[in-house]
């Protein structure tokens, strides 16, 4: 409704190049053209860049908090139209070959019932005409990010949570030599609810990059940074 509207705080233009954070939020002028310092400091990765539309405050967390842990699917819808707007907004030159969702670990999809990004995803990928593929699974449980301590706590906990489900999300159909395909650079977006360190974001990257013999470009979208 236009009170939620009101509420919500987009993101502006200006924003890091790696990361989607906001330029108002008074890291502008960092050394490293354009990127914050969490970037400047975080380790390569195969995630080129990520975007969001909303800045992650209290009533963003509230929102989110009552589609995940307790059960309102009917924002899926909310959610996933968001992610629509951010997708034109930001990569609008962009072509995706597929999406995928960063997975729910198999104990916390029992917890909830239903899987959130999955949801979403599915929704995005309809309204965007873009492919949806399960690219990965978690294969371990970590701590919730808000318990964790430290922005090098973060990203050593994420390390090895992810692996490959798919390998081979691009099937020729024929018409095209298999070394071709592997020449053509492939375009992968990653969907998530919240960008908080990146960490979760990256490693699933370097999980995709590393288990396709594909040229790969890997961006990432999410609601809240």
């Amino acid at each position: 409704c236009a009170g939620c509207m009101e509420t919500m705080r987009v993101i502006g233009e200006e924003v890091c190049r790696g990361c989607g954070r906001d330029g108002r939020l008074g890291w502008r002028g960092t050394a490293g053209a354009g990127l914050c310092r969490d970037c400047l400091t975080a380790k390569p990765s195969a995630l080129r860049g990520n975007r969001s539309l909303l800045r992650y405050d209290e009533w963003g967390r509230e929102l989110l908090g009552l589609y995940k842990y307790r059960g309102d699917e009917r924002l899926a819808e909310l959610f996933s139209l968001l992610l629509l707007i951010a997708l034109h907004r930001s990569y609008p030159s962009l072509r995706f070959d597929c999406l995928t969702a960063v997975p729910l670990h198999a104990k916390r999809l029992r917890e909830r019932g239903f899987n959130q990004m999955e949801l979403i995803a599915e929704r995005v990928g309809r309204a965007s005409e873009i492919p949806v593929r399960q690219l990965l699974e978690r294969t371990r449980e970590t701590k919730k990010l808000s318990q964790q301590s430290g922005l090098s706590a973060r990203r050593q906990s994420i390390q090895g949570a992810f692996a490959s489900r798919e390998s081979n999300p691009f099937p020729s159909s024929g018409a095209v030599p298999a070394s071709h395909l592997a020449a053509k650079p492939r375009t992968i977006l990653l969907l998530d609810d919240v960008y908080t360190t990146g960490s979760t974001l990256r490693e699933c990257a370097d999980v995709i990059e590393r288990s396709q013999s594909a040229n790969l470009q890997i961006f990432s979208l999410t609601i809240y940074r």
